[in-house]
């Protein structure tokens, strides 16, 4: 069994590597010209950042002061929409799925099959490091802009920093909750075009709940959704433009490479496969006759 554990944690540990190495070792092309503008990862943080004054200066205050009056029948809800900006159910998955494809003893599937798993594996990396580098990467922003939180209003106002804070109190700007969920919604959306209408409006429902259960400002959620598209966006370019997972179409919009368009199929493939070959084993086990008893003489 420890031999088996060994071995495992090697063959991960090879796979894991050489991905690794494959990515940085490919040569990355240029970005064609004609890229969209929403499409920009600097162009997305310029154009939510000039939201993000604008509502800051305009809106945050009287939306501050109705947040205080917000339902408390509804707050309940409001939370456990909220707590999915943990990004954990979907860090806790695409890692989970990771491991596993990635132990998948590669020399003994068909070649197909084999390809079919470095794919899902590839798109549960992309995802995995999108929510959590861009939840990092606001985390580091908000600690260091040091904006006071709603909770705060009548002491300190809605406009007051204490910058390097690195306090809960004074972490408000951008929320690593609403970049999270960016983060979350574009990564998928990318990886599950055909779902996009589904993905985008629940990390937007998930913005508004960090304002409902007066955790942020509104402009908070606006920046800190920005941040978390934004960073997605940018690895989603650096793998374009080495031609693993995304593409680039002929009017410059990012896209799933060919190959990588079945990844939904080839996952649900893949379990059918392990499930039907658990389903054999435990059939062929069962039609074993049982084992004859020893009696004492």
């Amino acid at each position: 069994m420890k031999e088996t554990l060994i071995g495992a944690a090697n063959t991960c540990r090879a796979r894991l590597v050489n991905g690794v190495r494959r990515f940085f070792a490919t040569p990355a092309a240029a970005p064609p010209a004609n890229r969209p503008l929403l499409e920009r990862p600097i162009a997305i943080i310029i154009i939510f950042l000039i939201l993000s004054l604008l509502v800051m200066k305009t809106a945050d205050y009287p939306l501050g002061v109705w947040m205080k009056s917000f339902p408390e029948q509804l707050r309940g809800a409001a939370k456990w929409i909220s707590s999915f900006g943990t990004g954990l159910l979907v860090l806790s998955f695409s890692g989970v799925l990771l491991i596993l494809t990635v132990l998948i003893p590669a020399h003994k599937l068909r070649k197909s099959a084999r390809a079919g798993a470095d794919l899902v594996a590839t798109a549960a990396a992309f995802i995995f490091l999108s929510v959590a580098g861009g939840g990092l990467v606001d985390s580091l922003l908000k600690n260091v802009i040091g904006r006071a939180r709603p909770e705060l209003l009548e002491t300190n106002g809605a406009f007051y920093f204490r910058p390097f804070a690195f306090h809960a109190d004074f972490a408000s700007f951008p929320s690593g909750h609403s970049a999270t969920a960016g983060a979350m919604a574009m990564s998928l959306a990318l990886v599950f075009p055909r779902l996009r209408p589904l993905f985008i409006p629940a990390g937007v429902l998930i913005c508004l709940s960090r304002q409902w259960v007066g955790a942020h400002w509104a402009s908070d959620t606006l920046m800190g959704w920005g941040v978390g598209v934004a960073f997605t966006l940018s690895l989603a370019h650096a793998f374009a433009r080495r031609r693993i997972l995304f593409t680039y179409r002929s009017d410059g919009h990012l896209c799933a490479r060919e190959r990588y368009r079945t990844t939904l199929m080839i996952l649900r493939t893949l379990l059918r496969r392990r499930l039907a070959r658990n389903k054999k084993a435990c059939a062929l086990k069962a039609s074993l006759p049982p084992p004859a008893l020893e009696t004492q003489p």
